[in-house]
């Protein structure tokens, strides 16, 4: 009998590069849990051939049963829920646990959880981003249950999309649509601290493909925290790789002395992007956990996907920053 994986968070940007991904193996068969069936993604995962399952973590039994008969369980817990702003309502804390609980009454064997580092603790209380602790405590209390035959956590890196939302370019200089007066598509944010190397992802092209070499396996890792990254290289990388590519005059501009000097022009959802550079000063560039950033799991577990979908070599490998911006700025 094939395994059911069951992904919670499927219609939103993680959620749904995980189940595309595992719905192209015909060993899975995959759950997507949703708070709405009938959006526009839902529907798509259910043409797609997905089950769709409409449930809400905090209606314990209706997500108990939702869980029911799946070996596997994918959560992710998106931060910037607006319920989260309400001092008066249930936390991201209370909604994961609320769902681990349930997926160890249904009997989930294996749970893949995308998560984040402690980040108080990591900064010796210098910065607190309430979304990362929130997430690692979420961690801590699964793992503190011992109910799972494997706990994976898979921390996913700054994201290669983000720079296709116009929006918000000007907050980053312009980088990389709008020049500035000089010419140049300027990429203004602080250093990020260390050797000043970023971990960067592409959620549409490698994040799924990284969970499901995860579910491929869960047992071999076990208890892991895993590098969510698809390149590692300086903001200065990326606005020469970008330069290479489209022909543009573009330039990193670091913002000094600190992270503090960073304007997020009051948009709410910027305090954590401040916030992560002041937790990477601090860290000295860490970003997933104490250990160096590296992207050689993510790159074995990509290329386990890959083989076991019969992909030809040439995508067997992680997305670059440079095929990246050859793809979507040609």
């Amino acid at each position: 009998m094939n395994p059911s994986i069951a992904v919670i968070g499927a219609t939103g940007n993680q959620g749904g590069a995980v189940a595309r991904s595992l719905l192209q193996n015909t060993h899975f068969k995959v759950r997507a849990i949703t708070r709405n069936a009938s959006s526009e993604a839902g529907k798509a995962l259910a043409s797609a051939g997905a089950e769709v399952v409409e449930a809400s973590g905090f209606n314990h039994q209706e997500m108990v049963t939702a869980l029911k008969g799946a070996s596997g369980l994918y959560i992710n817990i998106n931060s910037d829920d607006k319920a989260w702003k309400d001092p008066n309502s249930p936390t991201e804390f209370d909604l994961g646990k609320a769902i681990v609980n349930a997926a160890v009454e249904a009997g989930v064997r294996d749970l893949v959880y995308s998560g984040g580092p402690p980040c108080t603790q990591m900064t010796g209380g210098k910065v607190s981003m309430k979304a990362m602790d929130m997430k690692y405590r979420v961690e801590q209390y699964a793992r503190e249950l011992g109910k799972f035959q494997s706990l994976v956590v898979v921390n996913p890196a700054w994201y290669f999309e983000n720079f296709l939302v116009k929006e918000v370019a000007p907050v980053f200089g312009g980088f990389p649509h709008f020049p500035d007066d000089e010419g140049f598509l300027t990429f203004r944010v602080p250093n990020w601290g260390g050797d000043n190397k970023v971990p960067f992802l592409s959620i549409s092209e490698d994040y799924g493909d990284i969970i499901h070499g995860v579910f491929l396996d869960p047992t071999r890792w076990n208890g892991r925290v895993l590098h969510g990254a698809s390149e590692i290289l300086g903001f200065d990388g990326v606005t020469a790789n970008f330069e290479a590519v489209t022909r543009k005059r573009s330039r990193f501009v670091p913002i000094l002395p600190t992270w503090e000097a960073f304007d997020t022009h009051g948009i709410p959802e910027l305090e954590d992007v401040k916030l992560m550079f002041g937790f990477t000063q601090n860290t000295g560039g860490r970003y997933f956990s104490d250990e160096p950033s590296e992207n050689s799991t993510a790159a074995e577990l990509k290329k386990i996907t890959a083989e076991a979908l019969g992909r030809p070599k040439e995508q067997h490998a992680l997305l670059t920053a440079s095929k990246f911006f050859q793809a979507k700025f040609p």
